[in-house]
């Protein structure tokens, strides 16, 4: 292996855990709920669909007065289910084993609804997409129908 390779990995290596070293007490304890609350669901959506997903999340951009008295990890986990869902009909099931190879759960970069679509499912669906086979969904307080809204542009983007 090339010494340049092997600083690239260890560079790498050292910055992701320099990352998680950076977390504040609120952002881990919110990380540790997160992980905890959406095991189950993640679980049964590889289960179903024949995958091996994880999920992605971006904890350093966690405020917790944003998401005071509100279970954060529920709009994660409706994602999930939707991707599970849609995992019931055999042809996406396929489809989404091939194509969808993780899942992030942000908190940094919600976008508004776009103009053309202002109504409560558009401003929800602006914010989930797959690219290069990541599902992201940026999550927003304000997003309703989440697992609909995931099946609906997983739907869009798989045809």
């Amino acid at each position: 292996m090339s010494s340049k390779l092997v600083f690239a990995v260890v560079t790498l290596l050292s910055m992701s855990a320099f990352a998680e070293e950076d977390l504040k007490p609120a952002q881990e304890e919110a990380k540790a709920s997160f992980e905890e609350a959406t095991a189950e669901a993640l679980k049964a959506a590889n289960e179903k669909c024949g995958t091996k997903l994880a999920v992605k999340t971006d904890f350093q951009n966690f405020k917790p007065e944003d998401w005071s008295g509100t279970s954060f990890s529920s709009y994660c986990e409706a994602a999930i289910n939707g991707v599970t869902s849609l995992c019931e009909r055999p042809a996406y099931k396929k489809s989404i084993a091939k194509k969808v190879t993780s899942l992030s759960c942000l908190f940094a970069g919600v976008k508004p609804a776009d103009k053309k679509d202002d109504s409560v499912n558009g401003a929800t669906q602006a914010n989930i997409s797959l690219e290069k086979g990541t599902l992201t969904y940026r999550m927003g307080k304000d997003h309703t129908n989440i697992e609909d809204n995931t099946k609906a542009v997983l739907e869009k983007a798989l045809n």
